[in-house]
This record gives structure tokens, sequence and C-alpha cells, in this order.
């Protein structure tokens, strides 16, 4: 029996709130992916300023000595 049943919601056509909800859940996934990202970006650009400053220093030692 549970099997015509899930054959039957396959073939019944979604709500309106149910296409709204699976919407919301897919923007909510979109969003935890591009703050992840944000997050890396922010980490690499703190990554190559740091990195950018200790090469400048380092070079300007060898440089003056």
């Amino acid at each position: 029996m549970k099997f015509l049943e899930w054959i039957r919601q396959l073939y019944t056509p979604a709500t309106c709130e149910e296409l709204m909800v699976r919407e919301l859940d897919a923007s909510r996934r979109d969003l935890l992916l591009a703050e992840t990202a944000r997050d890396y970006a922010e980490s690499m650009v703190l990554y190559n300023n740091q990195r950018i400053q200790r090469l400048t220093e380092a070079l300007k030692e060898r440089l003056s000595g």
C-alpha cells in the first residue's frame, strides 16, 4: 500500500506552499555556501596581506643589510 501512495505522490502536482518551502530550503543552502565562500575569501585576503608584509620587510632587510 505504501508503494502505491509513493507512486501517487510522484504524479500529484506540488502545492504552491510546498514549492515555496522547497525554494526557501534551497535559498538557505545557497546562503550557507555563499557565507562559507566569503569566510574562505576573507581568510585568503588576510593571509596574503600578511605574506606581502612579511616578504616586503624581509626584502628591505636584505637590500639594506
